[in-house]
Parts: C-alpha cells; sequence; structure tokens
C-alpha cells in the first residue's frame, strides 16, 4: 500500500538511512524519452521516463530499474546510458509489472590514426625520467634516474633528430622532475638519494636555455628528498615552487621572485603519522592545487583561487577523494604473490575533469623494478568530475590489457598517456565521460617505445609525454626520449552509423 518510510542499513559503528516513498497506485501510462536517438560509441545518452496517473497528470519522483539489450554498455541506476558497441539497442524502465521502451542507434567512433616516431634518442648510460620542454619549443630538458647524477639539455629545434648540447651535473642519484616557469625564464628540478643527503631542489635561470645557469638550491626541511616539483606563477603571488617532501608527505611552497633567494612561505599535508603519509606528485591550475597524495587519494587545495579564501602561504583544503586501493587492486597480488605497492600517483585537471593515475606494482615487479629488471606494471586512470569541486565523483575509468598507469597530458580532445609496459597511448576525451573508456574505443594512438639501443634493450617502460607544437615527446625510463607525430585522421567522424 502507499505511504512513506525509511530504509536504515547499518554495518558495525557505521549507519546510513534514505527515504521512500510509496505510490498508492500504479501510474496508468509509461514512456522513455532518449537525449538522443543516434550517436557514437562511448557518447553519453540521457534516459528519461515520463509517467501520468489515470487522469493524465504527470507523477513524479518515481525510481525505475533500468536494463538495456542486446550489446555492451554502461548505465547508471539515474538512466545515464553509454554504448560501447556499434549497433541498436532497446533501453527499457520497468516499474513493477509496467514497463516501456526506446530505441537508440550506436555508429562507430572512428578515431583512430596514425602514429609516427618522427626521432628518437636513445639512451644506453642511465635510466631516463621526466622530460620537459621549454616554451620556446627548441630546448628540451631530459632527467636521469637510479644513479642519475645529471639532467641533459636537448636541441630539438629539428624534431627528427634530438641531440645533446649540455647537461647539468649534481649530487643526487635520483633526477625525477623538471619543470620550467611559463616564460621560461627559470628552470626548477628535484633531486633524491644524495650521497650526502641534501636533496630538496635545485633552481637556475635560463638566460641561454641550452646552458641552464644553478643559482641557488634548497634544502631545509626537505634534505629527506623531493619526488615531484611544479612551478607557477599567479599575478597576484608571483612565483612559487610547490613540492614533495618524500620524508613526511607534506607539500612546501617555496617563494622564488628571488630565484637567487628562495624561502619557505607554507606547509600543508593530510592529517595522519608522517610515517604513513605520502605525496607522489602535484598540479597546480587557475589557483587550484590537485595533490596526488598516495594512501589519501586526490586532495584540492586552494592556493590562490579564491574558493576557500587560499593564498601560496595559506593553502586551503577545498575537498578530498579516496577510494579502496586494495580492493581495486587485489588481482595483484594474487598475481605477483602477498602485499602489493599501490596509491595515488598523479592528477591533471581539464575541464571539468580531474584524471588521476594510479601507480601499481607488486613486490615481485618492485624488486625487479629497483633491480634494473624489466618489471611488470599494473593500474588505472579514473576521470573525477569536479563540477562540484566539494564532491568529486568517479565516473569513467581507463585500465590497460598489460601494463600500468603513470603521467599523462591532456591537450584538446586528447589525452596523452605513458603505459609503462604498455606504451605511448592517445585517446579521445572529447564530449561527456562516463564508463569503461577503453571498450568504447576511444584509442586514437599507440606506439611501443622499447629500442634496441636503450639502457634495458626492447624492453617498454613509457613515463610520460610532454606535448609541443602538436608533437608528443615520450619519455620511457628504459630506452630514452621518443618523440611522436599523430597524423591526420583517415575517416570522417560521423555521427550516424
Amino acid at each position: 500500500r502507499g505511504g512513506r518510510t525509511t530504509l536504515t542499513a547499518q554495518a558495525g559503528a557505521a549507519r546510513a538511512t534514505v527515504p521512500v516513498e510509496v505510490l498508492a497506485s500504479v501510474p496508468a501510462s509509461l514512456s522513455v524519452e532518449a537525449s538522443a536517438a543516434r550517436v557514437r560509441r562511448g557518447d553519453v545518452v540521457q534516459l528519461t521516463l515520463s509517467a501520468r496517473d489515470g487522469a493524465g497528470r504527470p507523477v513524479s519522483g518515481l525510481a525505475p530499474v533500468w536494463s538495456f539489450a542486446p550489446g555492451q554498455g554502461h548505465l547508471e541506476p539515474d538512466g545515464t546510458f553509454v554504448p560501447y558497441e556499434a549497433g541498436t539497442y532497446t533501453l527499457t524502465a520497468t516499474l513493477g509489472d509496467r514497463a516501456a521502451s526506446t530505441t537508440v542507434v550506436a555508429g562507430d567512433r572512428p578515431v583512430r590514426r596514425p602514429a609516427e616516431v618522427l626521432g628518437k634518442l636513445p639512451r644506453k648510460e642511465f635510466f631516463t625520467s621526466e622530460v620537459w620542454v621549454h616554451p620556446n619549443g627548441k630546448v628540451a630538458y631530459l632527467g636521469t634516474a637510479m644513479s642519475g647524477d645529471r639532467f641533459y639539455t636537448l636541441d630539438i629545434t629539428d624534431p627528427g633528430n634530438p641531440r645533446v648540447v649540455d647537461s647539468v651535473m649534481t649530487n643526487a642519484r635520483h633526477i625525477n622532475d623538471i619543470m620550467t616557469d611559463e616564460r621560461g625564464t627559470l628552470l626548477v628540478f628535484t633531486r633524491e638519494n644524495a650521497p650526502d643527503r641534501k636533496n630538496g631542489i635545485v633552481i637556475a635561470t635560463l638566460d641561454d636555455p641550452l646552458h641552464p645557469k644553478v643559482v641557488a638550491d634548497f634544502t631545509e626541511g626537505v634534505t629527506g628528498g623531493v619526488h615531484s616539483a611544479y612551478v607557477y606563477t599567479q599575478p597576484k603571488h608571483g612565483t612559487h615552487v610547490y613540492l614533495t617532501n618524500d620524508a613526511t608527505g607534506a607539500v612546501h611552497i617555496i617563494d622564488i621572485n628571488d630565484p637567487a633567494r628562495p624561502r619557505e612561505v607554507a606547509r600543508w599535508k593530510t592529517p595522519r603519522v608522517d610515517a604513513g603519509r605520502y605525496l607522489h606528485d602535484l598540479e597546480v591550475r587557475d589557483g587550484l592545487l590537485y595533490g596526488a597524495w598516495w594512501d589519501d587519494g586526490l586532495v584540492i587545495l586552494d592556493v590562490g583561487n579564491g574558493v576557500k579564501g587560499g593564498s601560496p602561504s595559506s593553502p586551503q583544503l577545498v575537498s578530498q577523494y579516496k577510494y579502496a586501493l586494495d580492493s581495486l587492486y587485489r588481482v595483484v597480488e594474487q598475481e605477483g604473490g602477498p602485499g602489493f605497492i599501490r596509491g595515488t600517483h598523479t592528477a591533471w585537471r581539464h575541464g571539468k575533469y580531474v584524471f588521476i593515475a594510479d601507480e601499481v606494482f607488486s613486490n615481485r615487479s618492485a624488486e625487479d623494478l629497483f633491480a634494473g629488471r624489466p618489471a611488470q606494471a599494473y593500474g588505472r586512470l579514473q576521470v573525477l568530475d569536479v563540477s562540484d569541486l566539494e564532491h568529486p565523483k568517479s565516473v569513467a575509468w581507463y585500465e590497460p590489457e598489460y601494463g600500468g598507469v603513470h603521467n599523462v597530458w591532456v591537450a584538446g580532445d586528447t589525452l596523452y598517456l605513458g603505459a609503462y609496459n604498455g606504451g605511448f597511448h592517445a585517446f579521445d576525451v572529447s564530449g561527456e565521460l562516463r564508463g569503461d573508456l577503453k571498450a568504447q574505443g576511444r584509442e586514437i594512438a599507440s606506439v611501443m617505445t622499447g629500442d634496441p639501443g636503450g639502457h634495458l634493450p626492447n624492453a617498454p617502460m613509457t613515463w610520460g609525454v610532454v606535448v609541443k607544437d602538436g608533437l608528443a615527446y615520450v619519455n620511457d625510463f628504459n630506452s630514452g626520449l621518443f618523440v611522436v607525430r599523430l597524423g591526420p585522421s583517415r575517416v570522417p567522424t560521423p555521427l550516424t552509423p
């Protein structure tokens, strides 16, 4: 019979309730409308149920059970549907013994493009870490890892023939991150595993971008190592470096408006003991910091946006997104033995989405990696909808069949990804994103980056990518640098099949 009630769920001390209204009578008529009748694979269709009583009046607040057939796709409880395959889908809303249906025709998503390795620079002496391209598009910087004590400056005036021009030596065994400011006037690089434990960051000026001049370092409070750093300039606050502290998992914010005299203006960390906290990577965009805080997931801080009154010297928490990492990667432990390494590794804001990637290795694979042997990576890329900044919501994902996910870059409607063993990938991320991106045929191109002249020959371990002037500069941990150019689409992209 009709009426109102409350449903309660309880597990231990956790408790949740939801109010439910039961109608006294079944609607006399039902119909379903789709936001679009003809779409492509991967396009989002919103289904709407219309119900009327015997007098023709609308009945609102109904929660039907949605279903579809045939084919593969993604259908959410609110009627959001994404077709994974081309074909005709029948979508049905069911209320008790009543049902209504509509059809949606999905065409292909012909986004594939040829990918050409325009040039490459195999590296034999060291493993390769970060690549960064100077804003002038003529100079690149390439780091070294695992006993690497330098980074190289490259002349890329001819992208088909990148060549080493100079190198900057430092007291470290791992240079993980390199970045310039937007104008290309200064450069910051990170240090880890220094023999004298004076890690931190190093600052260089770029009067001549091919020959950086070291003017200062910053080690106070970060001698345990800095894994990642982000250089960001705001008109109101000037230029700061946001760096990760390997020892405490805090973000340190360093004022470098005078590059020769860096000074710390703030620190921020998640509320847990230092031994259990790790900040792996971060990005700053529009005055918001997006921190990949490993066990703590994604953290968004206001460092000048104004949404929470934050600034570089007074960062303020906006929101946090945590998820069940152990459960998500249980198969890694099953395949590689007890224990595994996993955590939120990187974050990139684009439009209303934040793309976050997890770094995952079994204990056995991690031993191989740190011993300099080929290693199997795992991991998933998640797409978070941050239209409501204070309540991020996971809406889509991509997970390679072989290999993991590492660093990403988004330009226009294309996401570029270093997928470790899976090589370099480019994806179409146009429109609204929901469900499994791989199943939707959104992959544009891929390149396997192993090279016989690499430090580990013929063993792809794609780290990431920087995109400049339509070219993808892809750094491979085992092999060096690859310059990739995507060719034009060979077929039109129709909206209908």
